[in-house]
């Protein structure tokens, strides 16, 4: 079987995963705001209206800029939360231009045991390994692509994103927590570099996925995230990502679009219902283990994991 056939058909079983995690929120009566790629939490009608209104950067009393609101990196459709490298059209996918900008060939720079794991994980026999079918966490670089609100507290800056991930950067200077503490988002913390909001986050547990493609990052990896002001409604956003165990070399990716500002729905927080009626995790779990056997044991993260 050729190596683009194998890829359609993991595409494939893949969506039926993404749709587990999204899709019934357009069961629940919400309409585009179950519509997966990142539409989820955005009164599209509002949008373009708030997009020509994009005026000098807002500041606030410290001479920083605000990044308040509400801000969307999503081209429409889904897209690059399956695969972050260029990628063609097909089975429902839009296709994409890579969304790694460093180093220029777009092309994440995998060891070799890396990239035979990640290439492992985008068998389409093997969709039933990725959390998010199962309803945990999304990755915090799998999340450009959705609806996310920004705002301050104090010396804290909050992010939330669709599906209730939300993450507290304290931005005091404190240090990251001990090594032993692993989370599911990692240990955020943040600072200001001139006009540029910088969040440094370490700590990861390894059990999550940058895409349905199977990318990764591994436990040990230091991610810099900057999110840069270019006007009134307008945020450049980038991830740099490092770890010597997984990669040859850091790289940056950032969203597939400028993170524009939108108008939020009235029920951007709607309830994300997952587990109900996820009968398609059942159907995932049947391909794995007739391909691999009844008595075969999925495999979640990789020998990086520092639990193990």
């Amino acid at each position: 079987m050729s190596t683009r056939t194998r890829v359609l058909l993991w595409v494939t079983a893949s969506l039926v995963m993404f749709a587990a995690a999204s899709l019934p929120i357009a069961g629940q009566g919400g309409g585009a705001l179950g519509r997966p790629g990142g539409l989820a939490g955005v009164d599209t009608e509002g949008a373009a209206a708030t997009a020509a209104k994009a005026g000098p950067i807002p500041r606030r009393s410290d001479g920083h800029p605000d990044l308040t609101g509400t801000f969307n990196g999503s081209p429409g459709g889904v897209t690059h939360t399956v695969i972050l490298e260029e990628h063609p059209p097909g089975f429902g996918v839009l296709g994409g231009q890579s969304l790694i900008i460093d180093p220029k060939d777009g092309i994440i720079p995998y060891l070799p045991w890396a990239l035979e794991e990640r290439d492992r994980r985008r068998d389409d026999a093997n969709g039933y390994e990725d959390q998010v079918g199962h309803c945990e966490f999304y990755d915090i670089g799998r999340i450009h692509s959705f609806t996310q609100e920004y705002m301050f507290s104090g010396n804290t800056f909050i992010i939330n994103a669709t599906q209730h991930i939300t993450r507290v950067v304290p931005m005091d200077g404190r240090p990251h927590l001990p090594a032993g503490i692993r989370l599911w988002l990692g240990d955020p913390v943040g600072h200001w570099e001139g006009d540029t909001l910088v969040v440094d986050s370490t700590n990861f547990n390894d059990r999550t996925r940058m895409s349905l493609g199977g990318d990764f990052h591994g436990a040990d990896a230091h991610i810099v995230e900057r999110f840069q002001m270019v006007d009134a409604n307008t945020i450049k956003w980038t991830m740099t990502i490092d770890n010597p165990k997984v990669f040859a070399r850091p790289w940056t990716m950032t969203s597939p679009a400028l993170m524009k500002r939108i108008k939020p729905a009235p029920d951007f927080d709607i309830e994300d219902t997952c587990h109900e009626g996820n009968v398609d995790l059942v159907h995932l779990k049947n391909t794995y283990y007739q391909a691999h056997g009844k008595d075969a044991k999925p495999k979640y993260g990789t020998d990086t994991d520092i639990r193990k």
